[in-house]
Order: C-alpha cells, then sequence, then structure tokens
C-alpha cells in the first residue's frame, strides 16, 4: 500500500472514534451535554490523528499541515484544564486527605468542585461549539472520508501530488519510516537519561517528547520487529503514565495556592507533593533505563 493509502486508511479508523458531539444550540452548552468518556475518547482521536499528521508530513500540502496541526493543538489544550482538575478531585486530593485527615477538607473540595465546574463549562463551550464542528469537517475533507466512515485517496484535499512527495513506491515510506523512528528515538536523549537534573518544565517538555515517541512507533508498527516494538512502546507507555502523574502533582501544587488552607497546612501539602514529585521522577528514570540501545533499535527495524 502506498503512504498515502495508509495515512488515508489510518485516519479513517482513527475518525471512526471521533465521538457524537451536540451541536450548537439550546442545552448543548450543558455541562451535563457531554460525559467524561466522549473528552476521553476526544483526547485519543487527537492524539492519534496528531501522530498521523506528523509522521506523514512529506505526503501533506504545507498549509493543509499547518492548519490541520494547530486546530487539533488548539483542541487538545481545550480539553487539559478540565482533565487536571478531574484527576485533582478524584485522585490527588482523596490521597492527601488520608495522609492529612484534620485539614479542613470540606472547605477545599467545595473550592476544587468550583473549579472543576468552570473548566467542565470551558470544554463543553469548546466541544460544542462552531471551531470543533468546522475542524471535523475539515478532517472528513482532508482525508477524502466518504459516509460510511471510509477514506478515498482521490477526494483527500490534504494530499500533495505524487511528484512532489518522497515517493508513491512502499520503498520510500519504509526508507521514511525507518528515518522517523531513529529521530524519535534520539529525540528522547539526553534528557531520559538525567531525570534527576530536570525541573518541572524539562520534565514536562520530555514527557510530551515521549508521547510522540509512543504515538509515532504505534502508527509504523510494521516497520518495527515484534521483539523489539512491544518492549520498547511499553517502556515509553510506562514512562509516559509515570510523568503523567507527576505532572499532576505539579498541577496540584499550583492550584494550592487558591485553596482556603492555612499558610501551614498549604506549606505541609506543597512539601508532601515535592516529595511524591521526587519519587515519581526516579520511577520513571528507572522505566527510562530500559529502553533499547540505539543498535537494538536499529537491527530492529524492517526494511520493507
Amino acid at each position: 500500500m502506498s503512504a498515502a493509502g495508509l495515512l488515508v486508511n489510518l485516519a479513517a479508523l482513527t475518525l471512526q472514534q471521533w465521538p457524537s458531539l451536540p451541536n450548537t444550540g439550546e442545552n448543548a452548552g450543558s455541562p451535563s451535554s457531554i460525559d467524561a468518556e466522549a473528552v476521553h475518547q476526544l483526547r485519543i482521536a487527537v492524539r492519534r490523528l496528531r501522530a498521523l499528521i506528523d509522521v506523514f508530513s512529506p505526503w501533506l500540502k504545507p498549509r493543509w499541515h499547518h492548519r490541520l496541526n494547530g486546530e487539533l493543538r488548539w483542541l487538545g489544550q481545550s480539553m487539559g484544564p478540565t482533565r487536571d482538575t478531574d484527576v485533582l478531585a478524584t485522585t490527588t486530593l482523596p490521597a492527601l486527605r488520608a495522609d492529612y485527615p484534620d485539614f479542613d477538607w470540606p472547605a477545599v473540595v467545595t473550592h476544587v468542585e468550583h473549579l472543576r465546574r468552570d473548566a467542565r463549562a470551558q470544554v463543553v463551550e469548546a466541544l460544542t461549539g462552531e471551531r470543533q464542528q468546522a475542524l471535523h469537517a475539515l478532517l472528513l475533507q482532508a482525508f477524502g472520508i466518504r459516509h460510511d466512515g471510509r477514506g478515498e485517496i482521490r477526494s483527500a484535499r490534504a494530499l500533495r501530488r505524487p511528484s512532489r512527495t518522497p515517493g508513491k513506491r512502499p520503498r520510500a515510506f519504509a526508507k521514511h519510516a525507518r528515518n522517523m523512528l531513529r529521530a524519535q528515538y534520539m529525540a528522547l536523549f539526553p534528557d531520559c537519561r538525567q531525570l534527576a537534573m530536570l525541573d518541572t518544565e524539562q520534565l514536562h517538555a520530555l514527557r510530551i517528547t515521549i508521547k510522540k515517541a509512543r504515538y509515532s512507533a504505534e502508527v509504523l508498527t510494521p516497520w518495527l520487529r515484534k521483539s523489539v516494538r512491544l518492549p520498547y512502546e511499553s517502556t515509553l507507555h510506562a514512562a509516559q503514565t509515570l510523568l503523567g502523574q507527576l505532572n499532576d502533582a505539579v498541577v496540584a501544587q499550583r492550584m494550592c495556592e487558591g485553596m482556603p488552607l492555612s499558610d501551614a497546612q498549604r506549606d505541609t501539602l506543597v512539601r508532601r507533593l515535592d516529595t511524591i514529585i521526587v519519587n515519581t521522577a526516579s520511577r520513571a528514570a528507572h522505566v527510562l533505563g530500559q529502553l533499547p540501545d540505539a543498535h537494538t533499535l536499529e537491527r530492529g527495524m524492517h526494511g520493507r
């Protein structure tokens, strides 16, 4: 299959996971109009589509690449605050409450629920608005998605002419795939070997790099041998999860500033969260130490 055909098929499969969202109108903007599962599905779809656009960028018209990437970034960012406040309310705070039961938790819970409502209202406004609807329509046009959900190369408006791509033959994409795998792997270094020296912003940037490497590896599955791909993807997934937990602790620290607590109680929570950050970074460093070396990854690449 050609690179363009593979891109259209993968995009069609991903867009089938795009949840049905209410249109702008009466009751569409109410917080109950979109459930948490729909937001979760949409976050995954956005990540996978951005990975596809990144991997297949030489086969996309530059203006389409730029527009799709920008709009998908906006949509992903619009869902960030509701995810952060949900994790704070359902995971981080209960753990802290178990450690410090004597704090004034009812007031804190009320404060956090207010933050959740605000974040929820923002995400509902974004997901039921015209911009989201226009983006979905744009994606269907970009990849030639028909009414039955299948993609059609001839109708895909985002595709470059074959003469302006690296080539139509499968070997052309195989070469590109190997180069992408190498580039994403090398982007992990040296930060993945020196987590203890990174500040929280650098750790967040590393998490994004790991996420890109993971989703790119999923797209490029046919070009990695199973014996290398499975442990590679498993390591990236575990590291991404741990650095996500670390970022949740950083977000909780930031939100502590507005919580109705005494200065002593706030300082206690911040120190506890500092400990969680350090310990989680240590665990992530251990996991990343299990990444295959460059020679192993190279030997694990298919030449097809």
